[in-house]
C-alpha cells in the first residue's frame, strides 16, 4: 500500500512538473508569422468599419509583439503599435495595445502632452498567418484640413449654409483652431481657438470681433459637421424688432406757403436740407418723399427684426400697393394711408438674406446676394453663380461690361466710382447711422454715402441749345433700371424728383434717407 502511494504521488509530482515547465518552454509563438501578412489573411477594420492597408507582425516572446500598419489612417502612413499576446486554447493568440501619437499628419514633434492622434489597436493572430485587427483613431489629427462643397455641413443657428469653407488645424492636441472664411458678419476670416476634441467630435466656445460664438462639431466619412450658436456684439441695443413709424400730417411751411396737410414723419426717415436762391427744395421736397414713403412702406412692410445671432428679417407682403401719382403732389390723410395697410397676407422672411454688424459706430447690413438671387428666381437661378460670383469680385469695367449684356444695353454710362461704392456695400455691408430720439430710431444713409452717385457731370454731349447735357449717375441708373422693367412703371415718376435733388446736390446741407422705426411692445 504504501509503494502504490509512493508511485502516486510521483506521478503527481511529474505532472505538475511537466505542466509548470511547459509555458516556461512554449515557443508556439516562434511559429507565428514575420513581416508583411497577405492581404487575403487580413480581416481588417478602422474605427469598426471595414478598410485596407498593409499589416506586419513581429512576436518578440509568448506575451508580447508589435503591429504596424500602413496607409490605413489618413495622414499617417506608417504606424507601429507594442501589443501584449494572450494564447488561446485553440492555438490562435488575442493581442490588444494602445500608442499615443504626439505627431501632426507632416510628422512634427510636439512637447505638448495631449497627442493629436491616439491610436489604440486589438485582434488575434494564427500561427497559420490569419489576422484579425481593430484600429481606434481619436483625437485632432483626424480633423485636420480643409472642408467645404460636399465635404462641409455647416449651420448657423437653425439655418443650413452653402458656399462656404472651413479650415481645421492644430499644432498639438491642445492648441487646435477653426478658420471660418466669411461666415460670422462683418469677418473676412474668424480664427477659433481652444477648440477641444474628445472621442465624439469637438466643441467650444470663442469670442471674435464681431461676436460670441458658441460651436459643436464631429467628422465622419471625411465630412466636417460644425453647429454655430453666434451671439452678436451689441454695445447701444440694437437687436430688437421694430415696427413703421406711424404716418403723420401737419402744418409745415415753405417757399412763403403753409402746407396745413404736410407729411411730416412716417416710414421713411428724410432729413434734406437744401436751400437755394429760386426755392426751398429740402423741406417741400423732404416733405413730399416723407408722404410717398409713408404710403408705400406700411403696404409692403410690418416690421424689421435685428437678430440677436446677426440675421435681419421682417415681417413682409407680396400683394399689390396702392398708390394715386396726385399723392406725391397732395398727400392722403392719414385716415387713408392706415387703410391702405393689408390686414392680412403678412409673411415673414427667411434667415440668411441679411446679417448686420456694429463697426466704428455704424450699422452695416449685409445682403447675401447669391441666396437672395436664389430665393426670388427659384429654378431660374440655376447657372448665375459663375455671374454673382464675378460681378461681386470684379473691378467697375468688368462689372459694367456684365450689367450691360444683363440689362442687354450697349455700355453703362455710371461712373467708376460709384460702381466701386456700390460694390463695397454690397461685399461688406451698407454703412448705415443710426440716431435714437424720442423713442423713434432712425436707420439711414447720410449725404457722404449719395455723393458719387448724386454729383452731376457732363456727358460730352449738348442740348438744342447748344449747352453742355449734364446727369448724374443715380438718373442713369435709375433709367437703366426703369427701362429693363426691374423698376414698376409708377416709379417713372421719381425720375424728375431725383433730378431736382442731383442738379442741386452743390447746394444741398445735409440729405438722410433711410427708415423711421420705433420698437414694438
Amino acid at each position: 500500500m504504501k509503494k502504490n502511494l509512493l508511485y502516486l504521488f510521483a506521478l503527481i509530482c511529474s505532472v505538475s512538473l511537466f505542466t509548470a515547465c511547459s509555458d516556461d518552454d512554449d515557443n508556439s509563438w516562434q511559429e507565428l508569422p514575420k513581416g508583411e501578412i497577405k492581404a487575403e489573411n487580413v480581416d481588417f477594420q478602422l474605427n469598426g468599419a471595414s478598410t485596407t492597408g498593409t499589416v506586419n507582425f513581429e512576436a518578440t516572446s509568448l506575451q508580447s509583439a508589435t503591429v504596424g500598419f500602413k496607409n490605413v489612417i489618413d495622414g499617417y502612413s506608417d504606424v507601429t503599435v507594442d501589443v501584449a499576446m494572450e494564447k488561446q486554447a485553440d492555438g490562435s493568440f488575442k493581442f490588444n495595445g494602445t500608442k499615443d501619437i504626439m505627431t501632426k499628419p507632416v510628422t512634427r514633434e510636439t512637447a505638448k502632452p495631449t497627442p493629436l492622434l491616439k491610436v489604440t489597436v486589438d485582434g488575434t493572430i494564427t500561427p497559420e498567418g490569419k489576422v484579425t485587427l481593430n484600429v481606434s483613431a481619436t483625437g485632432a489629427g483626424l480633423y485636420i484640413g480643409t472642408y467645404k462643397d460636399e465635404t462641409l455641413v455647416l449651420s448657423y443657428g437653425e439655418t443650413l449654409l452653402t458656399g462656404k469653407e472651413v479650415v481645421f488645424d492644430a499644432t498639438d492636441g491642445d492648441n487646435v483652431t477653426i478658420l471660418l472664411k466669411s461666415v460670422i458678419p462683418g469677418e473676412e476670416e474668424t480664427n477659433l481657438t481652444g477648440v477641444k476634441v474628445n472621442g465624439d467630435g469637438f466643441s467650444g466656445t470663442a469670442k471674435t470681433s464681431n461676436a460670441s460664438v458658441e460651436y459643436t462639431g464631429s467628422r465622419k466619412d471625411k465630412v466636417l459637421t460644425l453647429a454655430l450658436k453666434v451671439t452678436m456684439n451689441d454695445p447701444k441695443g440694437w437687436a430688437k424688432t421694430y415696427g413703421l413709424a406711424e404716418y403723420t400730417t401737419g402744418e409745415l411751411t415753405y417757399n412763403d406757403y403753409t402746407n396745413p396737410n404736410a407729411v411730416i414723419a412716417g416710414a421713411g426717415y428724410v432729413n434734406y436740407v437744401c436751400v437755394t436762391e429760386s426755392s426751398d427744395y429740402g423741406t417741400s421736397y423732404g416733405a413730399m418723399f416723407r408722404g410717398i414713403f409713408g404710403v408705400l412702406l406700411p403696404q409692403v412692410l410690418q416690421s424689421v427684426t435685428l437678430g440677436a445671432d446677426g440675421n435681419v428679417t421682417a415681417s413682409y407682403n407680396s400683394g399689390a400697393i396702392q398708390f394715386q401719382p396726385m399723392w406725391a403732389l397732395m398727400p392722403p390723410t392719414a385716415d387713408v394711408a392706415k387703410k391702405l395697410i393689408p390686414t392680412e397676407g403678412w409673411l415673414q422672411s427667411p434667415k440668411n438674406l441679411a446679417y448686420w454688424f456694429e463697426k466704428d459706430g455704424k450699422l452695416y447690413v449685409k445682403l447675401n446676394i447669391p441666396v437672395i438671387v436664389a430665393q426670388a428666381m427659384g429654378s431660374g437661378a440655376a447657372g448665375l453663380d459663375g455671374i454673382i460670383d464675378q460681378i461681386l469680385k470684379g473691378d467697375p469695367a468688368t462689372i459694367k461690361t456684365l450689367l450691360a449684356k444683363l440689362l442687354k444695353v450697349e455700355s453703362i454710362a455710371i461712373s467708376d466710382e460709384s460702381i466701386a461704392m456700390l460694390l463695397d456695400w454690397v461685399n461688406n455691408g451698407f454703412p448705415l447711422n443710426v440716431k435714437v430720439a424720442n423713442g423713434h430710431s432712425y436707420i439711414y444713409l447720410d449725404k457722404a454715402s449719395f455723393d458719387p452717385l448724386m454729383a452731376v457731370h457732363e456727358t460730352g454731349e449738348v442740348d438744342s441749345w447748344g449747352d453742355p447735357v449734364k446727369t448724374s449717375d443715380i438718373l442713369i441708373l435709375w433709367e437703366l433700371l426703369s427701362n429693363s422693367g426691374i423698376l414698376p412703371p409708377e416709379a417713372g415718376m421719381a425720375s424728375m424728383l431725383i433730378g431736382a435733388i442731383s442738379g442741386n446736390w452743390a447746394s444741398t446741407d445735409a440729405f438722410e434717407l433711410g427708415l423711421d422705426l420705433q420698437e414694438t411692445k
